[in-house]
């Protein structure tokens, strides 16, 4: 029986006809392969090639096609054009990690950091760079390509990386060889195939999952000149921590919707559109799935979906106990190769667990996954073994049935993707996102709220949110101040500008919102911009860089080039480590005096090279000011942060020893900057200049409006030019929330004491300056009122809401 096809499936049939490039953002259930099929129908007489990622989806499109377009995974497509010559050592017998390590060359343990990686563990190691480097776009194995090894910080492991790079290269070139004797997987060949710029010799290609897409092939895709479509749903894409990418999002192509669900009705697509929201998407869903539909309580699902193993283990575990058939989905083997490791670890032995294998005891583990944020994705599997006991989990997944033979099936959301089941209970381990040091609600990151999307999308008939239950009390947090004008027990006008540019209903956005509503133009003239610029600098050899701390010292180093100091920040920090009050995080009384002390002589060092007593090179200065940032931390988050130099300090801990633990790709990064910055701000660099009113530089300015919110510091002002700066390496992704912090900075300067003509934007990462003159700023914005008239209007709102925070 035909199906007649939805208002939403012609028109992407229709715009496809027209050869027309198109991202179609395909929703759960909303039969997206039905409409690829509908839009081949409409090219009978040319060639199209459908790509998935997976033999299963492929066969059943292929059905679905009936023979109108070619279907091929991206390794088929590999395979047939290089793949096919390497069919031999495919098929070879596996070699021995020992055999591996003579054909490399690796001959003897590595040691560092007063531990040893052996020979086994160095070839396993050897074999991710190799992987890594084939999921990669990168046409060159480096360093970077090495997986973080933990026990280790991440000075040793980039000398670990460098160690191995050249074991690495020389696996790759024998990969190349057809004759080459390491073991060969496919997902070799398809880097090859790559490496080839190959042409897909088709006049279309359809990309399924394309929220998904390797970064190996989203370099073959983008470069075809076929006509391209790629469907799928961002709101689905949860693998970025393993390399995926979405490339729909960005696609210059028609971005058309499906939003019709069949796999479920509008009570479930309620929920799915809550969540929607928070995940940043546009996408809205209509639920016409079978009847019935309900969103309620459930004593008996056919599935559980949690966040984490931990929490998946939890449920199976109270399962058993009742004498409930109960399967995990992708099995147990994580589970039970941590407990494994933790048998082998706490019996004295050393354990070849992939992620444990430097640690001598558990108490290191617990140690590492509480203390370092690399330990974070085994925190839960460590919190499993210590809350259920090794002798629980190897039971339990003795028990497990298989889901054919389970009567529920309990899943972490991840490998629920794709998947769906007629009723299902959402499991525990999603929280409430926690509130900032103001007390004011954090938002939720997209990532977890796509992750919740996929999980709550997985039913057709029952669904049970009762672990989501939070999520109207985190709405109601968001959803700004109470009758009153208080967030959190504080009146709005007490937040500084940009916490309160982050809620519409505070008495800054009301008055943006109003007199400056068109933000957008200044958007789209910045991202027009952006597009011409070069790909962000930034390490490209380091797997984890400290993107804040890098960002507070290239902050310095710019206010030292204007002829300004390093900031009050920086002092107010070092002055809490001599305070006798208690600082969260810091590592003892004693190490906090010699921290203070440290501390106040970095100060006078870099006092002394700002006046010429003495000189430091870049280098020197550099290390100093990434010291410095962690001092400011302090003074920003009221704590010594886990990730801090200055939580290892010691009582005898001296400047020296902080300035000689700093990275060295710190330095190579702000020298990069740094250079980048010569052309767009070279006229502002150089010694302090004054005129009549004082410095022509000022760094850090303060607003005589400053006083009437919660306070507002601006970066720079430079001859006139109030210039905010980005050290980011995603600045397309700059909005409305900076555009207006540019406005209110300007407005705050009620008496026009820093002369401020011009406005601007900098990118350090790209040498990227794009400045507005102010009155062709405020015009863009949509002003009403010349800038006098408006800096008195905005003056009597702040002041009349102090009064009143009502208005």
């Amino acid at each position: 029986m035909t199906i007649e096809p939805t208002e939403e499936q012609r028109a992407a049939r229709d715009t496809f006809a027209e050869g027309r490039e198109l991202a179609l953002i395909a929703g759960a259930g909303t039969g997206k392969t039905s409409t690829l099929a509908l839009m081949a129908e409409a090219a009978p007489r040319r060639r199209g090639l459908y790509i998935a990622f997976n033999r299963g989806i492929a066969n059943s499109a292929a059905a679905l096609f009936d023979g109108r377009v070619q279907c091929r995974t991206v390794h088929q497509l590999a395979f047939h054009a290089v793949g096919k010559k390497y069919g031999q050592r495919l098929n070879a017998s596996r070699i021995p990690a020992r055999e591996t390590a003579r054909i490399l060359g690796i001959d003897r343990d590595l040691d560092v950091d007063g531990k040893s990686i052996d020979l086994f563990h160095q070839v396993r190691l050897v074999r991710g760079m190799v992987r890594r480097f084939c999921y990669s776009a990168d046409p060159h194995l480096m360093a970077h390509h090495m997986e973080h090894i933990n026990g280790l910080d991440d000075t040793s492991n980039d000398d670990v990386a460098v160690a191995l790079l050249p074991f690495a290269q020389r696996a790759w070139e024998d990969l190349q060889l057809p004759e080459g004797r390491l073991r060969f997987e496919h997902d070799h060949y398809l880097k090859m195939w790559a490496l080839t710029e190959p042409d897909l010799k088709a006049d279309f290609v359809l990309l399924d999952e394309a929220q998904d897409t390797n970064s190996v092939f989203e370099k073959v895709f983008l470069a075809q000149d076929s006509q391209r479509v790629c469907v799928g749903d961002p709101a689905q894409q949860i693998y970025a921590w393993r390399g995926a990418r979405d490339i729909m999002s960005g696609f210059q192509a028609e971005h058309l919707h499906l939003t019709r669900s069949f796999r479920f009705g509008q009570p479930i697509a309620d929920v799915a559109n809550r969540w929607l929201e928070y995940a940043e998407s546009p996408m809205r869903l209509t639920g016409h799935g079978p009847a019935p539909t309900r969103v309620s309580p459930l004593a008996e699902p056919d599935a559980v979906l949690c966040r984490g193993n931990a929490d998946a283990l939890k449920e199976v575990v109270d399962y058993l106990g009742r004498g409930v058939p109960v399967a995990l989905a992708g099995g147990g083997h994580a589970l039970e190769s941590i407990a494994e490791a933790a048998d082998q670890l706490k019996a004295g032995q050393r354990t070849y667990h992939p992620d444990l294998f430097l640690f001598r005891t558990w108490q290191e583990v617990q140690d590492f996954v509480e203390s370092d944020p690399d330990g974070q994705q085994l925190r839960p599997l460590v919190k499993a073994v210590d809350t259920f006991g090794t002798k629980v989990i190897h039971s339990a997944v003795k028990q497990l049935s298989d889901e054919q033979n389970a009567q529920v099936t309990v899943s972490t959301a991840h490998k629920a993707k794709g998947r769906q089941w007629d009723s299902v209970r959402i499991g525990e381990g999603f929280a409430r996102p926690p509130k900032d040091e103001d007390g004011v609600q954090l938002p939720m990151l997209a990532a977890e709220a796509r992750l919740i999307y996929v999980a709550v999308t997985r039913a057709r008939h029952g669904l049970d949110i009762g672990a989501l239950d939070w999520l109207d009390a985190y709405e109601a947090a968001i959803s700004g101040p109470d009758q009153r004008g208080y967030l959190n027990g504080r009146p709005m006008i007490d937040l500084p500008l940009t916490t309160q540019l982050r809620f519409s209903a505070s008495p800054v956005s009301e008055f943006l919102a109003q007199h400056l509503p068109y933000h957008s133009t200044i958007i789209r003239e910045y991202q027009k911009y952006v597009d011409t610029l070069p790909h962000p600098a930034q390490p490209m050899n380091v797997r984890r860089p400290n993107w804040a701390n890098l960002g507070r010292a290239i902050d310095y180093r710019l206010r030292l080039s204007f002829g300004g100091d390093l900031g009050g920040a920086v002092t107010l920090g070092i002055d809490a480590l001599g305070s006798p009050a208690d600082l969260p995080g810091a590592p003892g009384a004693e190490s906090c005096k010699a921290l203070h002390t440290a501390g106040l002589r970095l100060l006078e060092i870099i006092g002394d090279h700002r006046i010429g007593v003495v000189h430091l090179d870049d280098a020197e200065l550099t290390r100093l000011c990434y010291v410095a940032g962690f001092f400011e931390d302090i003074m920003r988050n009221g704590v010594v942060s886990r990730q801090s130099m200055l939580a290892s300090a010691s009582p005898g801990t001296v400047l020296a020893d902080l300035v000689d633990s700093v990275p060295s790709y710190v330095v190579d990064d702000i020298a990069d900057q740094l250079r980048l910055s010569q052309g767009p701000l070279s006229s502002f660099q150089g010694s302090a200049r004054y005129n009549a009113r004082g410095p022509v530089n000022v760094c850090g300015p303060v607003f005589t409006g400053s006083s009437d919110i919660g306070g507002a510091d601006a970066d720079f002002i430079l001859d006139g030019l109030l210039l905010d700066c980005k050290a980011t390496t995603r600045p397309r992704h700059v909005g409305r929330e900076e555009v207006y912090q540019l406005a209110g900075y300007l407005l705050l300067d009620y008496d026009d004491a820093y002369r401020i003509d011009r406005v601007g934007l900098y990118l350090s990462r790209q040498g990227g300056l794009i400045t507005w003159d102010v009155n062709e700023f405020l015009r863009r914005l949509g002003a009403p009122a010349p800038l006098p008239r408006l800096r008195t209007e905005f003056r009597s709102h702040l002041q009349r809401r102090r009064r009143t925070p009502t208005g």
